[in-house]
């Protein structure tokens, strides 16, 4: 009797988790803040019942002290408290979803999987634009693949089989269908990389087979979908270039400190030119310009600490990696499902690995 309530808990538990998943997804139109604060809650919910459980390792603390101090640094050297703020708030999703990840394993896909499918299937329509036509929410599909990639994930030791299953096959092709279809190159570039980890590069039919045939199939996809080919940088690069000439030639305090929380936007908000660009485009950047050296030094140490974290499973680091990559052309902190999704991936991951280091598998 114990058991069947505990699982009809755990059932309730997760419906409600789905449940708070799908209001954030249908109130992205409504603006990123609400979003943001639904997937954080919904995370801290995740970690309520796991923290007493489990002493917290030297790794995660340093991380935890990281994340603090990048976190002051931004509230503390911003004159606009309510875009320190939800800055904070982005910085938080990313690693809130690798916690969850790790201590709650691939029990935690599933609530986020079937409403982001869900809305995926029901939002996505093809858009005319000036270079023809693409799917939108290119990287709520990125969300999606990265999920059933780490569902599928098998440690890295040999004769494991893993929990693979044709569901999450299923999954993947629908997500990459509508990554391509969306042809954003960022994205394709991202799941090339999650994909990467999984390339068995050691094997002799890699070489024979599998490279040759995933070059014809890449030759028809970009022979299908041009765009993929094009390098115009949508005109990015002036506006990188117009703001790192203010940073360079600005004063020692605004390159070691930055110009705060918001300077960007509040920018761009005067711009006629800017109206439809909207943010920066590159994450890594935004960090250095807003928070100064100081701030972009605790940028790369956070990531560098996550990626330490989880060294143990390669496909763990390649989601991360794949992250990095998308925060070089796009406003990739302010998507807080995919950072969600791909914490909660390379979290799994991290978890399968650890399990099998203990022998549990």
């Amino acid at each position: 009797m114990g058991q069947q309530r505990a699982g009809i808990l755990q059932l309730f538990i997760a419906i409600l988790g789905m449940a708070v998943i799908a209001v954030s997804l249908w109130a992205l139109p409504l603006g990123g803040t609400i979003t943001k604060i639904l997937l954080i809650l919904w995370a801290l919910a995740g970690l309520l019942g796991r923290l007493g459980r489990k002493a917290l390792g030297l790794d995660a603390a340093l991380a935890l002290l990281v994340w603090g101090a990048i976190s002051l640094w931004v509230l503390v050297g911003s004159a606009d408290m309510g875009a320190a703020i939800r800055l904070v708030g982005n910085l938080a999703v990313l690693p809130l979803g690798l916690a969850v990840g790790m201590m709650v394993g691939r029990r935690c896909l599933w609530p986020v999987m079937v409403p982001l499918l869900i809305y995926v299937l029901i939002d996505s329509e093809f858009l005319l634009t000036s270079e023809g036509w693409r799917l939108n929410n290119p990287f709520l599909f990125l969300a999606l693949f990265v999920m059933a990639v780490a569902w599928r994930v098998k440690p890295d030791v040999s004769g494991e089989t893993g929990n693979a299953g044709f569901l999450s096959l299923a999954l993947a092709v629908i997500a990459a269908g509508g990554i391509f279809a969306s042809q954003t190159r960022i994205a394709v570039l991202a799941m090339a990389v999650v994909m990467a980890a999984r390339i068995r590069f050691t094997h002799a039919w890699t070489w024979l087979l599998g490279l040759p045939l995933a070059g014809l199939a890449l030759w028809a996809v970009m022979d299908a979908l041009p765009r993929l080919l094009f390098t115009h940088a949508s005109g990015r690069l002036a506006y990188w270039q117009m703001f790192w000439q203010q940073w360079w030639q600005g004063t020692a305090q605004n390159r070691w400190l930055g110009f705060g929380a918001g300077a960007i936007e509040r920018q761009l908000q005067h711009l006629q030119t800017a109206s439809s660009f909207g943010a920066l485009h590159n994450d890594h950047f935004h960090m250095l310009y807003e928070s100064g050296i100081v701030g972009a030094a605790l940028w790369l140490t956070g990531w560098g600490v996550m990626m330490w974290l989880v060294r143990a499973s390669k496909s763990a680091v390649y989601i991360l990696l794949a992250v990095m990559v998308t925060m070089i052309t796009d406003n990739t902190l302010s998507y807080g499902h995919y950072l969600l999704c791909s914490g909660l991936g390379a979290g799994v991951a991290w978890h399968v690995q650890m399990q099998a280091d203990d022998g549990e598998f």
